[in-house]
């Protein structure tokens, strides 16, 4: 089968469910474009080298996220593919999530031009009737479940390998608003799942469900140092509505881990 856009994936220590996907991604007939962050456990690179279909890479340590996807994006293009799907390890899809997303990609075509990315997700999978729950233009979002247009990142200088795993996604979004890209998102697409694997817990807080992980002070400090450069990049370039909204995003974070906190101090 003969697929018009590639799939990216960047791991550490992935499970077993990893390999599962990468199998069922190969069956679909797509070419996977690996970054292996923690090359010496050996699972990700011998079930690579198996398969042709399957293009390894790794600098035999963890170099972060920046650089890797990068590495991925930078990669496939060179291979002559004009897109790339992006997925965290631990997102969870099926062949019906790749269908969705490679048939919106060639039924799409003209959108190539103005944006960097569409990202995928499953918020408004039931029935919506609202067209700007099928796509809207957003500011801010994550890498997995991106469908990346090559030519346009090589055209910003791809992802910057100097945001390690924090801020990876938003510095790319500013990266792009900066250079007149927009960024899309499509939240109706089958099969995704982006929660199950996380390592969140579901609390009821003032009533309703919601998934909170409690990260380290380490993780934290690391997430305001990174933010902290974007706002500056952001007055540098005098991007005040991204400004806002880093400050924004920043302020909710910080706010839900003091809940998370919170909770286990009184659980």
């Amino acid at each position: 089968m003969n697929r018009k856009i590639a799939i990216g994936v960047v791991t550490y220590n992935p499970g077993d469910n990893l390999i599962s996907r990468l199998s069922l991604a190969l069956a679909s007939g797509f070419v996977l474009y690996v970054f292996d962050n923690s090359p010496e456990d050996g699972i990700v690179q011998n079930f690579c080298d198996s398969k042709q279909a399957c293009r390894y890479f790794s600098c035999g340590k963890n170099v972060g996220l920046g650089f890797a996807i990068s590495t991925v994006c930078a990669q496939a293009y060179y291979d002559s593919f004009p897109a790339l799907i992006f997925f965290d390890q631990d997102t969870v899809f099926d062949e019906n999530t790749l269908d969705f997303i490679e048939n919106f990609y060639i039924n799409n075509a003209n959108i190539a031009s103005n944006y960097s990315a569409i990202v995928f997700n499953s918020q408004n999978s039931g029935d919506c009737a609202e067209s700007n729950c099928v796509f809207k233009d957003v500011l801010l979002a994550r890498s997995s479940g991106s469908l990346f247009f090559l030519e346009n990142l090589k055209k910003i200088n791809w992802h910057n390998e100097k945001y390690f795993v924090d801020c990876v996604d938003y510095e790319f979004c500013l990266n792009s608003n900066n250079n007149n890209f927009k960024i899309g998102e499509c939240s109706i697409a089958p099969g995704f799942d982006h929660e199950s694997e996380q390592p969140d817990v579901r609390y009821i807080v003032f009533g309703k469900e919601r998934l909170l992980r409690k990260y380290s002070a380490k993780r934290i400090i690391g997430t305001i140092t990174a933010s902290t450069r974007l706002l500056i990049t952001s007055i540098t370039t005098r991007n005040v509505v991204f400004f806002i909204a880093i400050i924004r995003s920043l302020a909710v974070y910080l706010y839900w881990q003091l809940v998370a906190r919170l909770i286990n101090a009184f659980t």
